[in-house]
């Protein structure tokens, strides 16, 4: 049987993680009737609450879910390059733990790859966000658009569905910076799904706006030699 590995970072997510586990044993079965295995990697990226403690409960009742507990928080992006280092699946994407990306669209995901797609994106129709969160994020991808990749999603992504085949360009880059953005940047070409990103119900983001302002830069200087031209031309 082939199987699909779901990378799922932690921060702060105790209250989510029971509800998040109900709706990932509903995809396995789903996944099954279509022939596809599932693998589950957490990785608990140093939280301060009882996520961990979930965790291993989760890990009683599903033996085969695979934990990483890291020592401090290292950021999103570094938790999920540490589980992309245990995927044995033959395809993999990452899922945030948080529920505002909803575990259904794995379903979608696994049949545009079982279609014989190499990369699948899922873009945000609308999301549940505050205003300021909104027009941030909007103000950032078309800077995307402008210095690193024309044709990138006006809304961005998050959820995407890759083939196997991508795993060593992600495992072995060092431009670890922006995982959605790097994968985009390698050129595959993706398929386009779209859905309505939930409001968060549970638990507070920890991403705060400092850490969006240097997420931007670093992505931005990391993939784009423009704004340091114009850096030295000022």
């Amino acid at each position: 049987m082939k199987t699909l590995s779901v990378v799922i970072p932690v921060y702060y997510n105790e209250p989510s993680l029971p509800l998040l586990f109900e709706e990932l044993l509903d995809a396995e079965r789903q996944l099954s009737e279509r022939g596809l295995g599932l693998e589950l990697i957490f990785v608990d990226d140093g939280s301060g609450d009882g996520s961990y403690d979930e965790l291993l409960r989760i890990q009683a009742r599903r033996p085969q879910t695979r934990l990483i507990k890291l020592t401090r928080n290292f950021g999103g992006v570094h938790a999920v390059k540490a589980g992309f280092q245990l995927v044995t699946g033959d395809c993999f994407m990452m899922l945030a733990a948080d529920l505002q990306d909803p575990p259904s669209m794995i379903l979608a995901m696994a049949d545009q790859w079982l279609a014989g797609s190499k990369y699948t994106v899922c873009v945000r129709a609308s999301r549940q966000d505050p205003l300021t969160k909104r027009v941030f994020s909007a103000i950032y991808y078309q800077l995307l658009r402008l210095f690193v990749a024309k044709d990138y999603p006006v809304t961005g992504y998050d959820l995407a569905l890759m083939d196997r085949v991508m795993l060593p360009h992600l495992l072995g880059s060092a431009k670890n910076i922006n995982t959605p953005l790097f994968a985009y940047w390698l050129g595959f070409k993706p398929t386009i799904l779209s859905y309505e990103r939930r409001k968060r119900l549970h638990g507070t983001s920890r991403w705060s706006f400092v850490k969006r302002v240097k997420f931007m830069l670093d992505s931005l200087l990391g993939f784009s030699i423009v704004p340091i031209r114009m850096i030295s031309f000022v």
